[in-house]
């Protein structure tokens, strides 16, 4: 079932309706391979079909949407490759920003980051995994953030679609969230810490090149996969 969210002040109604429809295929109300149409979205948001006709063009870009002459749009299967691509893009740019953290980090930003650290700890006793996620998503925005590379972390987020989808799947089941939340401990700790020497080491375990979850997950939700 698809959520509608609060619109952001000034935002216009087609950005709105982008925004809407890309949080809700990120976070699986609306499911791999499910078909929207113009029409339906128009009549959800009480607009023309003009600005949802410019937003799914918008997610078809990101690869979000798909289009087929038959069949009509779908929201497109996740697809194992573009999840590689992603991490190892991840993996690449947080050794770096981590480095960057650790070396100068803004004091006022140490509360955020404990603030946020002890929200998950609470997600996870109320298995609120969905909010996990979203907080796992601030927290490394913050750090970004905090090294003045903020607009980085929001291109990321425009090209890992995939790997945030299939990421919602494994959280939302439960799977290793303990120990997701253990990760962010030790990458915080760096920071305060001003460790640099084992940025390389928390990274690679916080975002391995092979997640085998990810496997278990495609055969259990064949039909969210490409």
């Amino acid at each position: 079932m698809m959520l509608l969210f609060p619109q952001r002040k000034n935002s216009s109604t087609r950005d709105y309706i982008y925004e809407t429809l890309k949080k809700n295929i990120i976070l699986l109300h609306l499911k791999p391979g499910q078909v929207i149409t113009e029409n339906e979205i128009a009549e959800l948001f009480c607009v023309s079909r003009t600005p949802v006709r410019e937003a799914f063009v918008r997610l078809v870009q990101e690869g979000l949407l798909e289009t087929y002459p038959q069949k009509g749009t779908t929201v497109s299967l996740i697809d194992l490759e573009r999840v590689d691509e992603a991490r190892f893009m991840r993996r690449t740019l947080e050794k770096a920003v981590l480095q960057m953290a650790c070396n100068n980090f803004p004091q006022e930003l140490f509360f955020e980051l404990r603030s946020n650290l002890a929200l998950q700890e609470l997600c996870i006793q109320e298995k609120n995994f969905i909010k996990l996620f979203e907080l796992d998503e601030d927290f490394h925005r913050l750090i970004y953030r905090g090294c003045r590379k903020e607009r980085i972390w929001e291109l990321i987020s425009q090209i890992n679609a995939d790997f945030r989808r299939i990421r919602v799947l494994k959280l939302s089941l439960g799977i290793g969230v303990g120990e997701v939340v253990k990760q962010h401990h030790r990458i915080a700790e760096l920071i305060f810490s001003k460790d640099v020497t084992n940025v390389d080491k928390v990274i690679e375990e916080h975002l391995p090149q092979n997640d085998p979850d990810f496997e278990n997950l495609q055969k259990l939700y064949s039909q969210y996969f490409k």
